[in-house]
Protein backbone atom coordinates (compact mmCIF):
# COMPACT_ATOMS: atom_id res chain seq x y z
CA UNK A 1 0.00 0.00 0.00
CA UNK A 2 0.97 3.82 -0.70
CA UNK A 3 -0.48 6.85 0.24
CA UNK A 4 -1.78 9.13 -2.72
CA UNK A 5 0.40 12.79 -2.74
CA UNK A 6 -2.61 15.11 -3.47
CA UNK A 7 -5.53 13.40 -1.36
CA UNK A 8 -3.40 11.08 1.37
CA UNK A 9 -5.60 8.18 0.87
CA UNK A 10 -4.24 4.90 0.93
CA UNK A 11 -3.83 3.02 -2.78
CA UNK A 12 -2.47 -0.19 -3.97
CA UNK A 13 1.17 0.25 -4.79
CA UNK A 14 0.36 -0.83 -8.90
CA UNK A 15 -2.11 1.69 -9.34
CA UNK A 16 -1.39 4.67 -11.71
CA UNK A 17 -4.30 6.57 -10.58
CA UNK A 18 -5.49 7.70 -7.66
CA UNK A 19 -9.12 6.11 -6.94
CA UNK A 20 -10.64 8.55 -4.58
CA UNK A 21 -9.37 11.94 -6.49
CA UNK A 22 -8.02 10.80 -9.73
CA UNK A 23 -4.66 11.97 -9.40
CA UNK A 24 -1.84 10.47 -11.66
CA UNK A 25 0.55 8.25 -10.06
CA UNK A 26 3.06 7.93 -12.36
CA UNK A 27 7.14 8.84 -11.52
CA UNK A 28 8.01 11.41 -13.68
CA UNK A 29 11.00 10.72 -15.86
CA UNK A 30 13.40 13.92 -15.86
CA UNK A 31 14.11 15.16 -19.36
CA UNK A 32 17.78 15.99 -18.37
CA UNK A 33 19.14 12.83 -16.37
CA UNK A 34 15.85 10.59 -17.02
CA UNK A 35 16.13 10.42 -12.98
CA UNK A 36 12.31 8.74 -11.35
CA UNK A 37 10.73 11.43 -9.52
CA UNK A 38 7.42 11.60 -7.66
CA UNK A 39 4.47 12.37 -9.29
CA UNK A 40 3.89 15.42 -7.61
CA UNK A 41 7.46 16.60 -8.15
CA UNK A 42 8.17 20.10 -9.48
CA UNK A 43 12.05 19.70 -9.98
CA UNK A 44 14.00 16.62 -10.71
CA UNK A 45 15.74 15.37 -6.96
CA UNK A 46 18.74 14.15 -8.78
CA UNK A 47 19.85 17.53 -11.05
CA UNK A 48 16.94 20.27 -10.36
CA UNK A 49 15.48 20.56 -13.22
CA UNK A 50 12.22 22.41 -13.78
CA UNK A 51 9.80 19.61 -14.46
CA UNK A 52 6.64 21.80 -14.95
CA UNK A 53 8.33 22.84 -18.21
CA UNK A 54 6.77 21.90 -21.08
CA UNK A 55 8.78 21.39 -24.66
CA UNK A 56 7.64 23.19 -27.46
CA UNK A 57 6.82 21.64 -30.48
CA UNK A 58 6.64 23.87 -33.78
CA UNK A 59 4.15 23.12 -36.16
CA UNK A 60 5.13 21.31 -39.36
CA UNK A 61 5.17 23.92 -41.90
CA UNK A 62 2.25 23.21 -44.84
CA UNK A 63 3.26 22.67 -48.39
CA UNK A 64 2.64 26.42 -49.20
CA UNK A 65 2.63 27.27 -52.67
CA UNK A 66 4.95 31.04 -53.21
CA UNK A 67 2.97 34.12 -53.68
CA UNK A 68 2.89 35.53 -57.42
CA UNK A 69 2.17 38.94 -57.87
CA UNK A 70 -0.99 39.73 -60.09
CA UNK A 71 -0.06 42.29 -62.69
CA UNK A 72 -3.95 43.63 -64.06
CA UNK A 73 -3.93 46.64 -66.42
CA UNK A 74 -6.14 49.37 -65.44
CA UNK A 75 -9.71 49.42 -66.18
CA UNK A 76 -10.24 51.14 -69.47
CA UNK A 77 -11.88 54.34 -69.33
CA UNK A 78 -14.50 53.68 -72.01
CA UNK A 79 -17.16 51.91 -72.42
CA UNK A 80 -18.97 49.46 -70.01
CA UNK A 81 -16.42 46.97 -68.07
CA UNK A 82 -17.82 43.65 -66.34
CA UNK A 83 -15.33 42.39 -64.36
CA UNK A 84 -15.20 39.06 -62.28
CA UNK A 85 -13.58 36.24 -60.15
CA UNK A 86 -14.14 32.53 -59.58
CA UNK A 87 -17.39 31.38 -58.09
CA UNK A 88 -18.79 28.42 -56.71
CA UNK A 89 -21.87 29.09 -58.68
CA UNK A 90 -23.32 26.14 -61.13
CA UNK A 91 -22.97 29.39 -63.37
CA UNK A 92 -19.87 29.87 -63.20
CA UNK A 93 -18.34 28.37 -66.00
CA UNK A 94 -20.98 29.16 -68.83
CA UNK A 95 -19.73 32.85 -67.85
CA UNK A 96 -16.73 32.26 -68.46
CA UNK A 97 -17.22 30.54 -71.95
CA UNK A 98 -19.91 33.08 -72.82
CA UNK A 99 -16.78 35.96 -72.07
CA UNK A 100 -14.48 34.04 -73.39
CA UNK A 101 -15.94 34.85 -77.24
CA UNK A 102 -15.63 38.56 -76.68
CA UNK A 103 -12.53 40.18 -78.65
CA UNK A 104 -11.78 42.10 -75.71
CA UNK A 105 -12.30 39.50 -72.87
CA UNK A 106 -9.07 38.84 -71.12
CA UNK A 107 -7.93 36.92 -67.71
CA UNK A 108 -5.06 37.77 -65.50
CA UNK A 109 -3.99 35.21 -62.50
CA UNK A 110 -4.22 31.79 -62.65
CA UNK A 111 -6.34 29.05 -60.21
CA UNK A 112 -9.23 30.78 -58.57
CA UNK A 113 -7.32 33.85 -58.24
CA UNK A 114 -7.35 34.33 -61.87
CA UNK A 115 -9.78 37.64 -62.80
CA UNK A 116 -11.84 38.19 -65.76
CA UNK A 117 -12.58 40.95 -67.95
CA UNK A 118 -15.04 42.28 -70.52
CA UNK A 119 -15.45 45.72 -72.08
CA UNK A 120 -17.80 46.74 -74.53
CA UNK A 121 -19.42 49.49 -75.98
CA UNK A 122 -22.65 51.52 -74.54
CA UNK A 123 -24.28 50.89 -77.71
CA UNK A 124 -23.24 47.09 -77.48
CA UNK A 125 -24.71 46.56 -74.31
CA UNK A 126 -27.05 43.96 -75.63
CA UNK A 127 -24.20 41.86 -76.34
CA UNK A 128 -24.05 41.47 -72.81
CA UNK A 129 -27.26 39.40 -72.05
CA UNK A 130 -26.10 35.81 -71.41
CA UNK A 131 -23.21 36.43 -69.56
CA UNK A 132 -24.82 39.20 -67.30
CA UNK A 133 -27.95 36.08 -66.91
CA UNK A 134 -24.96 33.66 -65.98
CA UNK A 135 -23.95 35.83 -63.14
CA UNK A 136 -26.87 36.61 -61.44
CA UNK A 137 -26.55 36.67 -57.54
CA UNK A 138 -22.62 36.35 -57.36
CA UNK A 139 -20.68 38.62 -54.89
CA UNK A 140 -17.92 38.65 -56.75
CA UNK A 141 -18.82 40.71 -59.71
CA UNK A 142 -18.35 44.42 -60.87
CA UNK A 143 -19.11 46.64 -63.51
CA UNK A 144 -17.39 49.91 -64.39
CA UNK A 145 -18.91 52.70 -66.75
CA UNK A 146 -16.19 54.76 -68.54
CA UNK A 147 -13.45 53.50 -66.21
CA UNK A 148 -15.41 54.41 -62.90
CA UNK A 149 -16.64 51.25 -60.63
CA UNK A 150 -20.41 52.14 -60.44
CA UNK A 151 -23.49 49.75 -58.86
CA UNK A 152 -24.43 46.81 -60.69
CA UNK A 153 -28.08 47.69 -60.47
CA UNK A 154 -27.41 51.33 -62.04
CA UNK A 155 -26.17 49.71 -65.11
CA UNK A 156 -28.16 46.82 -65.04
CA UNK A 157 -31.47 47.67 -63.73
CA UNK A 158 -33.50 47.79 -66.82
CA UNK A 159 -33.11 43.73 -67.37
CA UNK A 160 -35.77 42.64 -65.84
CA UNK A 161 -37.86 44.43 -68.50
CA UNK A 162 -36.10 44.14 -71.17
CA UNK A 163 -36.12 40.14 -70.40
CA UNK A 164 -40.29 41.07 -70.60
CA UNK A 165 -40.10 42.42 -73.52
CA UNK A 166 -38.24 39.50 -75.64
CA UNK A 167 -40.99 37.51 -73.78
CA UNK A 168 -43.60 39.47 -75.09
CA UNK A 169 -46.50 38.06 -77.79
CA UNK A 170 -45.29 41.33 -80.04
CA UNK A 171 -41.97 43.05 -78.84
CA UNK A 172 -42.10 45.96 -80.92
CA UNK A 173 -44.76 46.87 -79.35
CA UNK A 174 -44.43 46.07 -75.79
CA UNK A 175 -42.11 49.38 -75.11
CA UNK A 176 -45.36 50.88 -76.18
CA UNK A 177 -47.57 49.49 -73.59
CA UNK A 178 -48.99 46.56 -75.76
CA UNK A 179 -49.41 44.73 -72.34
CA UNK A 180 -51.08 46.51 -70.43
CA UNK A 181 -53.64 49.30 -71.86
CA UNK A 182 -53.26 52.10 -68.80
CA UNK A 183 -49.41 51.62 -69.83
CA UNK A 184 -49.90 53.17 -73.59
CA UNK A 185 -47.46 55.73 -74.47
CA UNK A 186 -45.72 57.38 -77.33
CA UNK A 187 -41.93 57.56 -75.25
CA UNK A 188 -41.43 53.76 -76.46
CA UNK A 189 -41.10 53.41 -72.88
CA UNK A 190 -43.55 51.92 -70.22
CA UNK A 191 -40.85 52.64 -67.08
CA UNK A 192 -41.84 56.73 -68.79
CA UNK A 193 -45.05 56.15 -65.91
CA UNK A 194 -46.77 59.09 -68.02
CA UNK A 195 -49.15 57.39 -70.53
CA UNK A 196 -51.15 58.82 -73.14
CA UNK A 197 -54.61 58.96 -71.67
CA UNK A 198 -57.29 60.74 -69.82
CA UNK A 199 -56.71 60.15 -66.58
CA UNK A 200 -52.85 60.29 -66.92
CA UNK A 201 -50.83 63.24 -65.06
CA UNK A 202 -49.03 63.79 -68.46
CA UNK A 203 -52.11 66.38 -69.88
CA UNK A 204 -52.05 68.44 -66.45
CA UNK A 205 -48.23 69.54 -67.00
CA UNK A 206 -49.29 73.26 -67.63
CA UNK A 207 -50.66 75.95 -66.72
CA UNK A 208 -54.01 78.14 -67.33
CA UNK A 209 -53.16 81.19 -69.45
CA UNK A 210 -56.23 82.54 -68.52
CA UNK A 211 -60.36 83.01 -67.70
CA UNK A 212 -60.96 81.85 -71.54
CA UNK A 213 -59.22 78.23 -71.11
CA UNK A 214 -56.61 78.75 -73.10
CA UNK A 215 -53.89 75.94 -71.76
CA UNK A 216 -50.16 76.15 -72.27
CA UNK A 217 -47.81 72.68 -71.93
CA UNK A 218 -45.01 72.68 -69.60
CA UNK A 219 -42.69 70.68 -72.11
CA UNK A 220 -39.94 71.57 -69.68
CA UNK A 221 -41.95 69.89 -66.60
CA UNK A 222 -42.75 66.66 -68.99
CA UNK A 223 -38.85 66.21 -69.99
CA UNK A 224 -37.92 66.55 -67.05
CA UNK A 225 -40.19 64.17 -65.35
CA UNK A 226 -39.60 61.41 -68.15
CA UNK A 227 -35.59 61.99 -67.39
CA UNK A 228 -36.31 61.33 -63.74
CA UNK A 229 -38.41 58.70 -64.20
CA UNK A 230 -36.69 56.44 -67.15
CA UNK A 231 -33.01 57.56 -65.92
CA UNK A 232 -32.31 54.11 -63.85
CA UNK A 233 -33.26 53.09 -67.48
CA UNK A 234 -31.11 54.75 -69.76
CA UNK A 235 -28.82 51.75 -70.99
CA UNK A 236 -31.51 49.92 -72.20
CA UNK A 237 -30.82 48.29 -75.88
CA UNK A 238 -34.13 49.50 -77.38
CA UNK A 239 -34.51 53.33 -75.70
CA UNK A 240 -34.71 55.91 -78.02
CA UNK A 241 -33.76 59.05 -76.58
CA UNK A 242 -34.18 61.16 -80.33
CA UNK A 243 -38.07 59.57 -80.44
CA UNK A 244 -38.72 61.33 -76.62
CA UNK A 245 -37.14 64.31 -77.74
CA UNK A 246 -39.56 64.58 -80.75
CA UNK A 247 -42.80 63.39 -79.55
CA UNK A 248 -42.44 66.30 -76.92
CA UNK A 249 -41.24 68.86 -79.59
CA UNK A 250 -44.69 67.57 -81.52
CA UNK A 251 -46.98 68.29 -78.36
CA UNK A 252 -48.83 71.86 -79.55
CA UNK A 253 -47.71 74.52 -77.32
CA UNK A 254 -50.78 75.69 -76.29
CA UNK A 255 -54.64 74.17 -76.74
CA UNK A 256 -58.31 75.64 -75.73
CA UNK A 257 -60.68 72.56 -74.47
CA UNK A 258 -63.51 75.14 -74.50
CA UNK A 259 -63.38 76.08 -78.33
CA UNK A 260 -61.52 73.05 -79.53
CA UNK A 261 -63.38 70.42 -80.27
CA UNK A 262 -60.37 68.37 -80.26
CA UNK A 263 -59.76 68.89 -76.42
CA UNK A 264 -61.67 68.78 -73.82
CA UNK A 265 -61.45 69.50 -69.65
CA UNK A 266 -58.99 67.63 -67.56
CA UNK A 267 -61.29 67.68 -63.87
CA UNK A 268 -59.32 68.52 -60.46
CA UNK A 269 -61.17 65.91 -58.62
CA UNK A 270 -58.89 66.38 -55.49
CA UNK A 271 -58.73 69.92 -54.87
CA UNK A 272 -61.00 73.10 -56.21
CA UNK A 273 -57.60 74.60 -57.90
CA UNK A 274 -57.12 75.52 -61.46
CA UNK A 275 -59.98 76.83 -63.73
CA UNK A 276 -63.03 76.84 -62.64
CA UNK A 277 -65.56 75.99 -65.03
CA UNK A 278 -69.69 76.14 -65.31
CA UNK A 279 -71.13 72.91 -66.69
CA UNK A 280 -74.65 71.72 -67.06
CA UNK A 281 -75.76 68.14 -65.65
CA UNK A 282 -79.53 67.04 -66.34
CA UNK A 283 -80.56 70.30 -65.85
CA UNK A 284 -78.47 71.55 -62.81
CA UNK A 285 -75.63 73.86 -63.45
CA UNK A 286 -72.58 73.22 -60.91
CA UNK A 287 -69.17 74.53 -60.01
CA UNK A 288 -66.57 72.32 -61.42
CA UNK A 289 -62.10 72.63 -61.09
CA UNK A 290 -60.23 71.71 -64.55
CA UNK A 291 -56.72 71.46 -64.09
CA UNK A 292 -55.65 70.07 -67.67
CA UNK A 293 -56.26 69.57 -71.20
CA UNK A 294 -56.46 66.10 -72.81
CA UNK A 295 -56.88 64.95 -76.40
CA UNK A 296 -60.95 64.50 -76.84
CA UNK A 297 -59.86 61.47 -79.59
CA UNK A 298 -56.25 59.89 -78.65
CA UNK A 299 -56.12 58.02 -81.87
CA UNK A 300 -56.65 61.32 -83.62
CA UNK A 301 -54.06 62.93 -81.43
CA UNK A 302 -51.15 60.26 -82.13
CA UNK A 303 -51.86 60.48 -85.56
CA UNK A 304 -51.24 64.11 -85.49
CA UNK A 305 -47.92 63.58 -83.39
CA UNK A 306 -46.79 60.72 -85.75
CA UNK A 307 -47.17 62.85 -88.97
CA UNK A 308 -44.89 65.99 -87.05
CA UNK A 309 -42.19 63.29 -86.26
CA UNK A 310 -42.50 61.39 -89.58
CA UNK A 311 -42.90 58.64 -87.45
CA UNK A 312 -44.96 55.04 -87.92
CA UNK A 313 -46.80 55.22 -83.99
CA UNK A 314 -48.87 52.78 -82.34
CA UNK A 315 -52.35 54.41 -81.73
CA UNK A 316 -53.31 51.72 -79.35
CA UNK A 317 -54.12 48.80 -78.34
CA UNK A 318 -57.39 46.59 -78.24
Amino acid sequence: MRICYKCSSDIQDDFKFCPHCGANQSEIACPNCNYPNEPNSKFCQECGTNLSVQKETKPKAKNTEPEVEIIIDPIPDFGITIEFNYSSSQTFEFAVAEARKFDSFVEFGEGKKVIYRVTIAEDQIELLDDLVENMKGWRNRRVYHNGEKVLWDSIFSYKWCYDQRKKSYKPEYYCFGYENDYEFNLWGCIQSRLGFNENSELFTYGEWLNNKADWKFDKERISHNLGKNIYQYRFCPVMNLDLIKDVIEAFPEKVNPANDKNWKFVRNWRSEEGLKVITTNYGYKEENYMNGAAPANMKNFVNEISKKINRKLPTGFK
